[in-house]
């Protein structure tokens, strides 16, 4: 683990220098505006890595972030929960970051997120405290190479990673982008979720937290843990047609999803049995716009 985090900051690192000098070197660089940018954004289901748990849970979230010419930028946003009979700020993001790209094919950024959850969240990415993500696209012409990964830390830090390939298609101020992906890690953060409560197998009905990690069957409590939760599998494919368009400084993103979870996680009861994580595919709608100040 030790040696996948310093390798994972290593790379960070020197693609950071990477860029320095590029940029230095090079009298070609567009200067890029510096400012703040706003957007507003509507999620049909928090689906986490093609996973949810026992209830939808819809979200509006505002965000705001001021984003240098430099490349780095601060972000901040709050999810509001419309639905599973609670309307409340489920979740406050603070996020900070570097943008680079290199040449005219060649682009990523590194960020960290500070995440801030309400007790009694029922969604299975509550249980992370910090997330560090990279992510890294090359543009081929035909088709745009993605790979990202990052770490999730919760009461044992997860390893996520994606891969996936994308087309982009101009009309006017229209761009549509077909992508296919797959998301592949461990899932400790499923293991704390049980362990918190959360889950409809520990008592949530989807409406808060749930009997303390405790389920009842019949006479007997059980608890549950997620069996080797530390391997690394893939999690679930998805695939998706962004579509945005551009009017003046308003930026407007329709982005359907549809995500196929695979491997479920086998779960130890405390009495001794073992049953499997229930897993259904799902399809998610995203509506966001932004408006620039720069």
């Amino acid at each position: 683990m030790k040696k996948l985090i310093s390798l994972i900051l290593l790379i960070g690192l020197s693609l950071f220098l990477v860029h320095q000098v590029h940029a230095e070197e090079s009298d070609t660089i567009k200067v890029k505006k510096s400012g703040f940018v706003v957007g507003l954004k509507y999620l049909s289901d928090n689906v986490y890595l093609g996973r949810i748990d026992s209830a939808n849970i819809m979200y509006l979230v505002p965000s705001i972030g001021y984003y240098h010419k430099s490349g780095l930028h601060i972000a901040a946003s709050l999810a509001y929960q419309l639905d599973a009979g609670m309307n409340k700020i489920d979740q406050v993001s603070l996020e900070a970051g570097y943008d680079f790209k290199i040449g005219e094919n060649f682009s990523g950024g590194l960020s960290a997120e500070k995440y801030f959850y309400d007790a009694n969240s029922i969604a299975l990415n509550s249980v992370n405290d910090l997330g560090i993500i990279s992510n890294f696209s090359y543009d081929f012409s035909v088709v745009t190479l993605n790979l990202g990964g990052g770490l999730a830390f919760n009461d044992k830090t997860d390893i996520i990673t994606e891969a996936g390939l994308n087309r982009t298609f101009e009309f006017g101020k229209f761009t549509i982008e077909p992508t296919v992906k797959f998301n592949a890690g461990t899932q400790n953060f499923y293991n704390s979720y049980l362990q918190a409560g959360k889950s409809h197998l520990t008592g949530n009905n989807g409406r808060g937290k749930g009997l303390g990690s405790v389920k009842k069957t019949g006479t007997t409590n059980a608890t549950y843990t997620v069996v080797q939760a530390s391997a690394f599998k893939i999690l679930d494919y998805e695939i998706s047609i962004p579509v945005s368009y551009t009017f003046h400084k308003f930026k407007f993103d329709l982005v359907p999803t549809y995500a196929i979870p695979v491997n479920p996680a086998t779960l130890l009861s405390s009495t001794g049995t073992l049953e499997k994580e229930f897993i259904s595919n799902h399809f998610i709608l995203q509506l966001e716009v932004t408006y620039k100040f720069k």
